[in-house]
């Protein structure tokens, strides 16, 4: 939509700025299907998911520390960080929010390469939509309670459609697609409260970086756990030595095998850009666009670049159509405050 009266040059400007924004977010909102392929490949290369996941949020923690470091209103917000913890400002809890990252993370590294980037992607919003009204009605983050209206439900459970709609796209049929479909879903609901959380973190801090590199940092320390638990209850018994050859042996050289690297900075470039894009567009238009662009991706990727499990036909793109409508009724929904 064009922004209402646009009639001088001022105004004509604003505009150009707008659609520009409009398409930088577009693009930008691609690289999470691109992440999600990378991080793919990076699997398949080291056969271990959760190494994979490893690298791509140990990547993201340590740009984002590096541009903490070197930029100076970011590092000064680091103490904010702290200070609000101690003050009652911030829950232990709400520190945690970065490890819903960590599984979405995962997720890639697990459902891409058997399912295609799609019905993750697709999932993954159908989770966000569906969780969000839990997470409006409860008021995590920054934001008052909102009531769970008739049209809300009805737009996430036509974006959950829309995910169905493609796992009933694949040749082998709903029942094996479940699994990739119940990961991504679940993967949408925790980063929908991961988002709601960071809101909440960056208005303490005041920094958008220190919010991400918190996020990346206790999303590896969830990774940490995980590769843990498979080491205790896996098949072998590893000393020091064969669990470092059998675990991080094989990692892909970053000089060598570069593409293997950047999930982490393409993570770090939306949660950046977003940030920024928002302030221009505002939270409905950047919301739409920025699905419109993650979903869009996804398709491009599975046509393009396949996985051995990616499908592109009539009802896949039905379910995308479908999910993407619903992210926009709901976000188009009238939002109704919980008066207490």
């Amino acid at each position: 939509m064009k922004p209402a009266g646009m009639g001088s040059a001022q105004q004509s400007a604003q505009y150009r700025r707008w659609v520009i924004a409009m398409t930088l977010a577009f693009l930008v909102s691609m690289s999470n299907s691109l992440q999600a392929r990378v991080n793919g490949l990076a699997s398949d290369f080291v056969s271990n998911e959760i190494i994979a996941a490893m690298m791509s949020v140990g990547g993201g923690f340590i740009c984002a520390a590096v541009l903490v470091a070197f930029h100076g209103p970011s590092r000064r917000s680091v103490g904010n960080l702290f200070t609000a913890g101690k003050q009652g400002r911030l829950q232990w809890w709400n520190y945690l929010a970065g490890m819903g990252g960590a599984v979405f993370i995962l997720g890639q590294a697990t459902v891409v390469p058997v399912y295609g980037v799609t019905l993750y992607m697709v999932s993954v919003v159908a989770g966000q939509s569906v969780a969000s009204l839990l997470v409006d009605r409860l008021g995590i983050g920054v934001g008052p309670r909102r009531l769970i209206t008739i049209s809300r439900v009805g737009a996430a459970a036509l974006a959950l459609t829309g995910a169905v709609m493609i796992g009933i796209a694949r040749p082998d049929g709903l029942i094996l697609a479940v699994a990739g479909l119940a990961w991504g879903i679940g993967a949408g609901g925790l980063t929908a409260i991961q988002y709601a959380l960071n809101g909440l973190i960056s208005k303490e801090t005041g920094s958008t970086l220190v919010t991400a590199a918190l996020n990346f940092f206790m999303g590896f320390t969830l990774l940490i756990g995980f590769l843990a638990v498979e080491a205790a209850f896996g098949a072998q018994s590893f000393g020091a030595q064969s669990f470092g050859a059998q675990y991080f042996g094989a990692l892909p050289s970053i000089l060598e095998n570069p593409l293997l690297w950047i999930g982490g900075p393409l993570g770090l470039l939306f949660i950046a850009s977003a940030a920024f894009l928002v302030r221009t567009l505002g939270v409905l238009a950047f919301t739409v666009t920025a699905v419109s662009g993650q979903l869009t991706g996804a398709l491009i990727l599975d046509e393009l670049l396949p996985t051995s499990g990616s499908v592109v036909n009539g009802l896949v793109i039905a379910g995308f159509a479908a999910t993407l409508a619903g992210v926009l009724f709901a976000t188009l929904s009238r939002q109704e405050v919980v008066r207490d």
